[in-house]
């Protein structure tokens, strides 16, 4: 066999990956290729790709549009972009299947309790009840005609809850485009395996949010996004209290529940973003509800008590989950 015949070889496709920092994170990259120079085009394009759609979406650069909206929309309709547009229609039709568990007018919120950590004080009810009054997602509105958006009450929109996740379908339309076979994706810890080719996929892990050096799930993945929200990687602390950093919109509080982390799967990245939060947010009992009308999307859902790790259960629930050690292995479908 030729070398040239040898390098064009599905086989002899080489890995070429790159680390940047975006985001508020780490962002990896990896690129099967046969040629070297042409990964690291893709890689550059995926990365510059990130940085418009952070420019896109951030509510803190003056320049950007969500800034703007932040500071008008509430006087008066403002006029946004396609994109744009079409990403907030998407987050509000999320919030309507999550009954508000995920929302992205919650920076009034975040900011109060950002507020709380510095002062080491905890928000009184007034005042937790006042910052409510400004949150929720049924008083943005969008008109399709005049591609405006404006606001009944004065809210804040914060889209950082699903910026992992559109930068990922937007870098896997950029590797379809540049015809790449197969590629993994890593952004802040949300994963996206991308393969053209006829293999079944490729093994991925939950971590144990008991124990985050150990492995506690294990799953395949092929065209795939998955995003996990936990509590064990990121909290702070009020009078020597350790509050988790999950908001719950709906009361304003930092989530407690028996949950402690769920990771979502689906080939809509975007999706997978925002229901592991909004499954997070909601409890196991109701996540069943959740998943109506997404066949294609799974919810691992992982209970803990005093002891440890409880419970793992996979939704919907003909996904069968077969212990194999201290790991939980997710079968195909029965």
């Amino acid at each position: 066999m030729s070398l040239m015949s040898c390098i064009r070889n599905n086989t002899s496709l080489l890995p070429y990956g790159r680390t940047r920092y975006l985001m508020g994170t780490f962002l990896s990259v990896e690129v099967f290729h046969a040629e070297e120079s042409e990964a690291k085009e893709v890689i550059e394009r995926a990365f510059n790709e990130v940085k418009r759609v952070e420019s896109l979406l951030s509510r803190f650069r003056e320049d950007s549009q969500v800034y703007k909206i932040n500071r008008c929309a509430y006087r008066k309709p403002e006029a946004i972009d396609e994109e744009l547009f079409y990403l907030i229609q998407q987050c509000l039709i999320f919030s309507r299947k999550t009954q508000g568990a995920f929302d992205i007018t919650v920076a009034p919120l975040v900011d109060l309790w950002s507020q709380a950590v510095r002062i080491d004080s905890v928000p009184a009810e007034t005042e937790i009840a006042r910052v409510l009054s400004c949150v929720g997602y049924q008083n943005i509105i969008l008109d399709k005609k005049t591609q405006t958006i404006s606001f009944k009450v004065p809210l804040r929109v914060d889209l950082g809850a699903v910026g992992k996740g559109y930068a990922l379908d937007r870098v896997v339309i950029i590797l379809r485009e540049m015809g790449v076979e197969k590629a993994r994706l890593n952004f802040g810890g949300q994963i996206y395996f991308f393969d053209v080719s006829q293999d079944k996929g490729e093994y991925a892990a939950i971590r144990d949010p008991l124990c985050p050096e150990k492995l506690a799930v294990g799953l395949v993945l092929k065209n795939q996004s998955l995003a996990t929200t936990a509590n064990y990687e990121r909290n702070f602390a009020i009078q020597g209290r350790v509050y988790g950093h999950i908001l719950n919109p709906l009361d304003g509080y930092p989530c407690h529940t028996e949950i402690v982390s769920v990771s979502a799967v689906s080939s809509w990245a975007l999706e997978s973003d925002v229901l592991s939060t909004a499954a997070f947010v909601l409890g196991k009992d109701r996540c069943g509800e959740l998943l109506k009308n997404m066949a294609e999307t799974l919810l691992i859902i992982i209970r803990a008590n005093d002891k440890g790790v409880e419970q793992v259960t996979a939704l919907p629930e003909h996904n069968l989950l077969i212990k194999k050690g201290e790991m939980w292995e997710l079968k195909d479908k029965v």
